[in-house]
């Protein structure tokens, strides 16, 4: 059995709740959500949710719990609350288990509009030079743990986990299908924070809805479900007058 932890989140459901817990910091983005787009944040937000859920309901020989219910030396993946799984992703990585390994990585693989341009320049360069190292070895989604007391913290951090795996190679194992995928939607954190007018979040709005009608690589066929339901999701996105 595989197990599969999705990190504490906002809770989407309440606006209440969800207004009393937004970061000081990223409240503005939320304001300017709200007084360009019909669907309140929250509400996007807990579709997005939702859509993973489906991804997740998907797979077999897989247990979603919470990060205390997960047993020690069991295999474990974590996630956020929007991202998407391959239903390979128990089948490989069992096949995969050696006894050796603490970590096991796979490609990442996102669907995204660059948040600017120093992040388009990122992507050119990495399909220029493919050789290029990324930033973290380790993202949201494309690493699995043995539990252990030494793995247990890298749960909740890609970052943490990456310096890890990139401090024990001996002990980790890269695996070459892509397993899973990153949905950075127009809703993220890292998206929404970069717009500070009415004007530059429609930009991205346009953009995104053009992102989820192009057509998908072969590797990432399994995630057409999803990108189906965001495209539905980004047409009932509509503009305020």
């Amino acid at each position: 059995m595989i197990y599969v932890v999705v990190r504490r989140t906002t809770d989407w459901e309440n606006e209440a709740v969800f207004r009393a817990q937004i970061p000081e910091g990223f409240r503005p983005a939320v304001e300017l959500w709200n007084a360009t787009f019909t669907m309140p944040y929250h509400c996007f937000r807990r579709e997005l949710k939702r859509i993973a859920q489906r991804s997740l309901s998907r797979l077999d020989g897989v247990a979603c719990v919470r990060r205390e219910e997960v047993p020690d030396d069991a295999v474990v993946v974590s996630t956020d609350d929007d991202d998407w799984f391959s239903p390979r992703l128990a089948e490989v990585l069992e096949a995969n288990l050696d006894g050796r390994h603490l970590g096991y990585h796979w490609p990442s693989k996102y669907l995204e509009v660059p948040v600017n341009w120093r992040h388009q320049l990122g992507r050119i360069r990495r399909t220029i030079f493919p050789r290029t190292p990324p930033q973290w070895i380790c993202t949201t989604n494309n690493y699995a743990v043995v539990m252990r007391a030494v793995t247990a913290p890298l749960i909740a951090s890609h970052m943490e986990a990456s310096r890890w795996f990139v401090a024990h190679p001996q002990e980790v194992k890269r695996l070459g299908e892509p397993l899973s995928v990153m949905n950075r939607t127009l809703a993220s954190i890292t998206t929404l924070r970069s717009k500070r007018s009415r004007s530059a979040l429609i930009r991205k709005f346009r953009r995104y809805r053009r992102l989820y009608r192009r057509a998908l690589a072969p590797e990432l066929s399994w995630c057409e479900p999803y990108v189906a339901l965001m495209r539905d999701l980004m047409d009932e996105l509509r503009v305020k007058d």
